[in-house]
């Protein structure tokens, strides 16, 4: 699906949890990705990471976490467009190592990065 992303003037370090409760991690949130998913009358807005050469990663939570899907994955997208646009393809989701070791200290999600739907799509569950 198409989504556009929506750059902050400056990016912003949000303190975030980790796999390990003793491990503190920070996000640096360089804007965010706004979409409409099919049947949802609402804008979604989830935080994103650059990567390298702009590609953006998002790390959320859905309605899936801890059923069919770990407790939270992430999905990354080509750098945006001139326009702002990118291709946000939940197929590409996938798990945290922390999803296969209980010694990972992997960042999870902002607290707004929660979707209110099931995103069966992407990797699934190790294990299940």
């Amino acid at each position: 699906m198409e989504a556009r992303f929506e750059a902050y003037s400056e990016p912003e370090d949000v303190p975030i949890a980790t796999a390990n409760p003793l491990v503190d991690g920070v996000h640096r949130t360089v804007g965010e990705l706004v979409f409409r998913l099919p049947g949802r009358d609402h804008e979604y807005r989830l935080h994103a990471e650059e990567e390298k050469l702009g590609a953006l990663t998002v790390t959320f939570h859905d309605e899936t976490n801890g059923d069919s899907t770990d407790e939270w994955r992430k999905v990354s997208t080509a750098r945006p467009r001139p326009d702002g646009s990118v291709i946000l393809d939940f197929n590409r989701a996938i798990n945290y190592p922390s999803a296969f070791t209980p010694y990972g200290t992997c960042p999870m999600p902002v607290k707004n990065n929660s979707l209110d739907v099931r995103i069966e799509a992407g990797e699934k569950q190790p294990n299940a």
